[in-house]
């Protein structure tokens, strides 16, 4: 093996540059890690120590070894105590600190055993190798820190989240001066006020105080304002009292364009319902007012019908050619005519049935062709029309004679009586009229010489 005396100075001056440089790293890395430990856990930063202690007698060898040749003295037992003593702990170190870290202890290990006294015959060999041992286990363990801090919380890597925020931020003390203010703030500050603020009450007043509606429109809400942007954008800022140990105030300012769009939409939408439930309302009333009314003056027909119905079949019992059984008669009419429903619930059938027997007890021949309609609504209409034709032929007409005819949309009754020169109607006609407008036909009524009426309802009314 070569020996330390065979190189030259420029090589010597080198090794030693060398282990300077390996010995300030490993300084700067040992006071770096103790800094950042937590009480009571100092030994981690051993395998550090001994790194250092196994840096420094390298570089001493190097530079000692040097002055000994100058003085043409062997390099044997140059810090021989010393050595022993730091590659002894060096290599207890690194193998109580295997179950940390695997490598670097190794290689600490490594570095260790190569610096110890037998090996100085492999100088500067050896030197070396521990030296690139050191500095490889130096690389590694800043790689490893510069992971771990990427993967750490600081306060840099908070503030530079908070600045790539679409909201902006405010974030004061209780003197309201401002703590961290991230940059979408600020670009709100400049945009609407023109300025910056370092004080959060400040800025909240200027806030309330703004009127500048060529920049943007103001809407105070409850510990809010509201800014609607010409550009279109609309921005909500809101601040809040924070409360326990924080004990200051937070100012956000958050852009709710399609928000708002949406409220202003569903504002409008209610507006139109309250509107049309108003209108809805007013509709409902006047039904009920006239429904009121239809039901008033239905009953008035019906009370109408029924009178006119007694009033001809006493004109026909007087007419009688028998007044000795009037009194049995009149019993027995009554009772027919009370048999007649007055109410809409019995089937118009019923009603028809009941009202032509009635007449044909009384000697008035009624011939009757066809079927009321299957319709309800429109079979109802008809009974209460053919109810007050037959009515109105006994009573006015003084016939003795009605011929009915009816089909699923058309109904016409006529008689023999003695007709009228002139119409004039009253709550009968009416009734009859209102009937089959309400179903979308047309009523031709016929005078003279005899009385009748044509209802007739088109095919697409009344479905």
């Amino acid at each position: 093996m070569e020996r330390l005396s065979a190189y030259g100075y420029e090589t010597i001056l080198a090794l030693v540059l060398l282990a300077s440089l390996v010995l300030i790293a490993q300084t700067a890395m040992l006071c770096r890690s103790i800094a950042n430990l937590p009480q009571r856990r100092l030994h981690h930063a051993l395998p550090g120590v001994a790194a250092l202690l196994l840096a420094l007698s390298t570089t001493l060898l190097l530079g000692g070894g040097w002055s000994l040749i100058r003085m043409e003295l062997p390099p044997d037992g140059w810090l021989l105590p010393q050595r022993w003593g730091v590659g002894i702990a060096a290599i207890v170190i690194g193998l109580t600190a295997c179950e940390r870290r695997l490598v670097p202890s190794l290689l600490l290990i490594g570095a260790s055993v190569l610096s110890l006294p037998p090996l100085d015959r492999l100088l500067p060999m050896s030197a070396l190798l521990v030296l690139g041992m050191l500095t490889a286990r130096l690389l590694l363990l800043a790689v490893r820190t510069q992971r771990q801090r990427s993967r750490t919380v600081t306060a840099a890597s908070i503030r530079a989240g908070l600045d790539l925020m679409p909201d902006g931020l405010l974030f004061a003390r209780a003197d309201h001066s401002a703590v961290l203010v991230n940059i979408a703030m600020l670009h709100f500050m400049e945009r609407l006020c023109g300025r910056q603020y370092r004080n959060a009450a400040v800025f909240w007043q200027d806030l309330l105080a703004f009127d500048t509606p060529t920049v943007a429109e103001k809407e105070l809400r409850a510990n809010a304002v509201l800014f609607r942007f010409a550009a279109g954008d609309v921005w909500l800022v809101q601040r809040v009292q924070l409360a326990g140990d924080l004990d200051g105030w937070q100012l956000t300012a958050s852009c709710v364009t399609e928000l708002d769009a949406v409220t202003r939409e569903l504002a409008a939408k209610n507006e139109a319902l309250t509107n049309m439930i108003g209108a809805q309302k007013d509709l409902l009333a006047r039904f009920e007012k006239a429904e009121r009314h239809r039901a008033l003056h239905e009953i008035t027909s019906r009370v109408h019908d029924i009178l006119g119905q007694r009033i001809s079949m006493l004109q026909q019992l007087l007419a009688s050619a028998a007044p000795k059984d009037a009194l049995d008669t009149i019993v027995r009419i009554d009772s027919l005519l009370e048999s007649v429903p007055l109410a809409q619930e019995a089937h118009p059938a019923t009603l028809l049935a009941d009202m032509t027997d009635t007449y044909r007890r009384l000697g008035i021949r009624i011939a009757l062709m066809g079927e009321l309609p299957r319709n309800l609504r429109r079979a109802r209409a008809f009974a209460a029309i053919i109810r007050e034709a037959l009515s109105n032929a006994v009573c006015h007409g003084r016939a003795n004679e009605i011929r009915i005819t009816l089909t699923e949309r058309r109904l016409r009754v006529s008689d023999n009586g003695i007709g009228c020169m002139a119409l004039r109607p009253g709550g009968g006609l009416t009734g009859m009229i209102r009937r089959v407008n309400e179903l979308g036909g047309r009523l031709i009524i016929t005078h003279t010489p005899h009385f009748e009426l044509d209802a007739q309802i088109g095919e697409k009314q009344d479905d």
